[in-house]
C-alpha cells in the first residue's frame, strides 16, 4: 500500500476438505484492532494538519519511516508476528510517534491484505 509495507510471519491457514486454504474468520479484525492500539495514529484536522493524539500539539516535525513489530498472541493461533514499515511523525511535545493522517487509510488496509494476500 501507499505509505505502508508489512510481512506477517506464518499465516494461519484452514483447509477446507477440498484442500483449499483461507484464512480464519475473523483474522482481518483481530489484524486491524491490534495495529489500531499498537500505531497510534495523531489526529487529523481538515485545513489545520495533524495533531498530537496525546497532548494536542501541532505535529511540526518531518515524516520518516519507521520499522515497528506488532504481536498477537491471544487468539488460541501460535503468535502471529507482524513487521511494518510505516511513516510516522513525532510530536515536538511529549514524544509520541504516531501515524500522520495522510498514512491512516494505508495502515487500515493492511489488515485485509494480510489477511487475504492476492493470488
Amino acid at each position: 500500500m501507499g505509505t505502508v509495507a508489512a510481512v506477517l510471519e506464518r499465516r494461519p491457514v484452514v483447509v477446507c476438505p477440498e484442500q483449499h486454504g483461507r484464512s480464519p474468520d475473523g483474522l482481518a479484525s483481530i489484524i486491524a484492532e491490534r495495529l489500531a492500539t499498537s500505531l497510534p495514529h495523531a489526529r487529523t484536522r481538515p485545513l489545520r494538519g495533524d495533531v498530537c493524539s496525546h497532548c494536542r500539539a501541532r505535529l511540526s516535525m518531518p515524516v520518516r519511516r519507521t520499522a515497528r513489530t506488532v504481536s498477537i498472541d491471544d487468539q488460541g493461533w501460535p503468535v502471529l508476528t507482524i513487521h511494518v514499515d510505516v511513516a510516522m511523525t513525532r510530536c515536538p511535545d511529549c514524544g509520541l510517534d504516531q501515524v500522520p493522517g495522510r498514512s491512516q487509510p494505508d495502515v487500515a488496509g493492511l489488515a485485509t491484505m494480510l489477511a487475504d494476500p492476492p493470488g
